[in-house]
């Protein structure tokens, strides 16, 4: 949003309960994160014609949001960071879930936020497929890193099942990805599209579609800003500290950040990578700045609505 609401109301979210406050007139309330709680906030944010405040919960706001998708209510997901630097400037000491929600009542009236734009139907389901696979192959990796301290041949026989099972499970979960984007022919033509990059295979490129379906309608900056890999200044006077990334969206940066590996091996990015290297950059700021640069190709691939070319 460019102006600030005339109304604002906010909600602290937990797994079982919702707190809610307002302004300019309060409106605090405790309810059940459950149907019922849930359609006593969406009837008085209609009715305040208000502008819903909360921060992002991984799974707890996940009815919520859909509830406010689907009563058409504008919304911000905040940033807990963020929201907590407020708090923290503001005077807002105590943390309790009252004080939070006064707290994200006062952020949504002082601070311009921008509309969290809702996330498509098909989207949400892909990031729900992506998140189970992203589990399995944790559960995965911790197996086979146990199973080099075991010894015990009975006790690896059945490690190597478990582990031989759940990834016979990960391209299940692959297969359902792939038919699920081939269901969508809008999100598989972009996926096709970005597939077509260096280091960009089946996952990268659906969970690019998942967790980021602003790219390639954002400009250079915005994009890069928005999943962390845009170097911030740290100057102040004469100092001239060093650039560093800060926020953004984590687990787009680190998919970036293995698609740079192959990347660096391609013509359209070698070149760049090397230049780097000669210059005496460090490894890690080389791989920044190589998934930088593969975001933005990305974005103007799908932008244009072609495929990469060097």
């Amino acid at each position: 949003m460019s102006t600030l609401p005339s109304s604002i109301l906010s909600i602290d979210i937990s797994k079982d309960h919702l707190d809610t406050d307002a302004w300019p007139n309060p409106w605090r309330r405790h309810v059940g994160n459950d149907d019922v709680g849930i359609g006593m906030i969406v009837a008085e944010a209609r009715k305040r014609n208000a502008f819903v405040v909360f921060e992002a919960t991984s799974v707890y706001d996940r009815e919520v949001i859909e509830a406010l998708n689907k009563a058409e209510i504008a919304y911000h997901r905040a940033n807990p960071r963020k929201a907590r630097d407020f708090a923290r400037s503001s005077g807002f000491l105590a943390k309790t879930d009252q004080v939070d929600a006064a707290m994200l009542a006062q952020y949504g009236r002082s601070v311009p936020l921008p509309a969290t734009e809702p996330v498509a139907p098909e989207r949400q389901a892909l990031r729900t497929l992506i998140a189970r696979r992203t589990q399995l192959v944790t559960i995965a990796k911790q197996e086979k890193t146990r199973i080099q301290q075991i010894k015990d041949a009975a006790i690896r026989d059945e490690m190597e099942a478990f582990i031989a099972a759940i990834e016979e499970r990960i391209a299940a979960y692959d297969e359902r990805i792939r038919s699920h984007l081939k269901a969508h022919p809008l999100l598989d033509g972009v996926a096709r599209i970005l597939m077509s990059a260096p280091g960009i295979g089946l996952i990268t490129a659906a969970s690019l579609l998942a967790f980021l379906p602003e790219l390639g309608r954002r400009n250079t900056k915005a994009i890069a800003a928005l999943v962390g890999v845009a170097p911030l200044a740290r100057d102040s006077g004469r100092l001239r500290g060093q650039r560093r990334i800060w926020g953004g969206r984590r687990t787009v940066r680190c998919l970036l950040f293995l698609a740079s590996r192959h990347a660096q091996k391609n013509s359209a990015f070698a070149p760049f990578a090397q230049r780097l290297r000669d210059a005496g950059k460090p490894i890690k700021k080389i791989r920044i700045a190589v998934a930088r640069k593969l975001l933005l190709a990305l974005n103007t691939m799908v932008a244009q609505q072609r495929p990469f070319h060097p």
